[in-house]
C-alpha cells in the first residue's frame, strides 16, 4: 500500500501542530547563551567598581564554571561544589549559603550578572560597609549552625554532638 503524496504533508502538519501545542507546557527555560556584546559589558561594568575588561574576565570564569555540567549558561549548585569543592555530590552548608547569596533571583541557578554584582562585594574599591554587611551575614550563618551542633551549649562541639543528624533536631 503507497501513500499517497496528500498523507505525507499532513502528517507533518499534525507533528508541528502538537509539537508546538506541547511546546506551551514545557516549564524549561531554553539554554541562555552567553554571547555578550562589548555594549552588553560596559553596562555591566557601569553598574559595578569592575572595567570592561575585569568585567570580560569574569565572564570567562563564569563560562568555564557554567559549562562544567550542564552547559546552559548558568551556574547550577552542583557546578559551583564542583569548582569549590572538587565534587558535585557534597553536602556542605555553608557552601549552600555561598550559593544563594549568589542567586539573587532565587530561581535555582546563578547567572552571569548575579556573579558580577556578588562578586564586586569582593573589589578593592568596594566600601568597606557592603563587606561588612557580607562578612557579618556569614557570621551569623556560622553562629546558627555552631548553635545547631552545640547541642549540650558547652560553647564547644563535643564528637557525640557532631554525630547526629542536624535533621533530627
Amino acid at each position: 500500500m503507497s501513500r499517497s503524496p496528500v498523507f505525507i504533508p499532513l502528517i507533518g502538519i499534525i507533528q508541528s501542530v502538537v509539537l508546538s501545542f506541547t511546546a506551551c507546557f514545557d516549564h524549561h527555560l531554553p539554554p541562555k547563551k552567553l554571547q555578550y556584546t562589548i555594549d552588553d559589558l560596559r553596562k555591566i561594568a557601569s553598574k559595578t567598581l569592575f572595567t570592561v575588561n575585569e568585567v570580560e574576565a569574569l565572564l570567562d570564569l563564569f563560562k568555564k564554571l557554567s559549562s562544567s555540567i550542564i552547559d546552559d549558561g548558568l551556574i547550577h549548585k552542583e557546578e559551583l561544589k564542583l569548582a569549590l569543592l572538587k565534587t558535585p555530590a557534597s553536602d556542605n552548608l555553608i557552601l549552600d549559603r555561598l550559593f544563594a547569596l549568589f542567586d539573587e533571583k532565587k530561581n535555582g541557578a546563578i547567572e552571569f550578572e548575579e556573579f558580577v554584582h556578588v562578586l564586586n562585594v569582593f573589589h578593592p574599591r568596594a566600601p568597606l560597609e557592603a563587606k561588612i554587611d557580607l562578612v557579618s551575614l556569614f557570621l551569623w550563618f556560622h553562629a546558627v549552625a555552631f548553635r545547631l551542633y552545640d547541642l549540650r551549649q558547652t560553647g564547644f562541639i563535643e564528637r557525640e554532638e557532631v554525630s547526629v543528624p542536624v535533621f533530627l533536631l
